[in-house]
């Protein structure tokens, strides 16, 4: 089995991170989620995550080595000389070498952009000073894999996962990826991208977090939830703050699931079928979507957790969609073959690759406009639908 390594530094992109170990993890690559220091790390958007161990020399025995971007991780990773020295050791060695968004200042750190050709974030170009800049969503130069952005992270793990010769297309089509982007219709990014200005919004989003949930789906809602000012929490169903998810993650949970939930404006049920049959076992979850359907709040579940949604009998004659083959399980309702849906008071959404429109059709619904994070997170020229 080859051997991975993400390297998590504090203000990482939660988002890109959690996606990169979820992909190579189901295309059974071993992927190790490694920190700068200590047993966990935040990122920027206030998601911590539990590591898997602490940088050490031992990491350049890896096959590759992955940085996440972020500008806080990128300035971590940038001023470790320990990672710095890894990088020049692994590239030496031609072994590959991958890095995305903001993560592409720490490979010209460590020397390892002079004469070659690499992609970053679009704003990040302007402050690297070696190497020639394209504006490919992915570019590979020998044993170096750069790609763009938050958006671009799912083609980018997938491609690392190809490079490690694993079965991409499988993984591909578990995920539902082709049912959320389009490569081939991928748009040139327009500059300047635009300021996110978003209010403080007085909007509120519960996401429950119980142990076997999707990781990226429920991390990459909140990072985008939070991104857009709507004050975001997670509400676990144990003591333990840390919640062990579906790829063998550890996030941590904000809050206790109690009544509190009641007063937030939506509550978002992630997928992750063990965690969705635990939720459809809890009264008092079944109780509290029906509480949000009776007062017409906004109710929002995806892949496995729109089960739960039908278990509480709130998606009765609403349009809805779900899993591939879900339409059987979804009884009652009107399914659709749609990435996402966005009927009366609830939203639902396909699979683990569908948590961007999945999101911005929740923020649609709480009256703030997605297009502007669209742009910022590079999702046109991801080939996002």
């Amino acid at each position: 089995m080859k051997r991975t390594a993400v390297i998590t530094a504090p203000g990482c992109e939660e988002g890109e991170t959690l996606t990169i170990v979820d992909i190579l993890r189901r295309a059974e690559i071993q992927c190790d989620m490694i920190s700068l220091s200590g047993e966990e790390t935040t990122g920027a958007h206030g998601i911590t995550m539990r590591t898997d161990g602490i940088l050490d020399d031992t990491i350049a025995d890896y096959d590759m080595i992955i940085l996440p971007g972020g500008y806080g991780g990128a300035d971590a990773m940038r001023h470790d000389e320990r990672l710095l020295g890894i990088l020049q050791c692994m590239n030496g060695a031609g072994k590959h070498i991958a890095a995305i968004c903001a993560a592409a200042l720490v490979l010209e750190e460590a020397g390892l952009l002079e004469g070659r050709r690499f992609t970053c974030y679009p704003a990040t170009a302007e402050k690297i000073h070696h190497g020639t800049y394209s504006d490919d969503v992915i570019v590979i130069d020998n044993n170096l894999i750069t790609s763009q952005g938050p958006a671009t992270a799912y083609a980018f793990a997938y491609k690392l996962a190809e490079i490690l010769v694993a079965d991409v297309l499988k993984v591909q089509n578990r995920m539902v990826y082709f049912n959320a982007f389009d490569e081939t219709k991928s748009e040139p990014v327009s500059l300047p991208l635009p300021v996110l200005d978003y209010p403080v919004c007085d909007k509120k989003a519960a996401v429950l977090m119980v142990e076997g949930f999707e990781e990226s789906e429920t991390a990459q809602i909140m990072d985008l939830l939070r991104r857009a000012n709507i004050l975001t929490h997670t509400f676990r169903f144990q003591e333990n703050e840390y919640v062990h998810s579906m790829q063998g993650m550890d996030i941590k949970a904000d809050k206790l699931f109690s009544d509190e939930v009641k007063e937030y404006d939506v509550i978002v049920v992630p997928g992750g079928r063990t965690a969705a049959a635990k939720l459809i076992a809890n009264e008092h979850v079944l109780e509290t979507l029906q509480y949000f359907n009776e007062h017409g709040k906004l109710i929002a579940g995806m892949c496995s957790g729109t089960t739960v949604l039908k278990a509480a009998d709130v998606i009765e004659g609403k349009k809805v969609t779900g899993y591939t083959g879900y339409a059987e399980k979804l009884t009652g309702a009107v399914f659709c073959e749609n990435a996402a849906v966005y009927d009366k008071n609830v939203v639902t959404s396909q699979g683990p690759a569908t948590p961007y429109p999945f999101a911005f059709m929740i923020m649609e619904a709480l009256g703030v406009d997605p297009e502007p994070l669209k742009q910022r997170l590079l999702y046109h020229l991801a080939g996002g639908k």
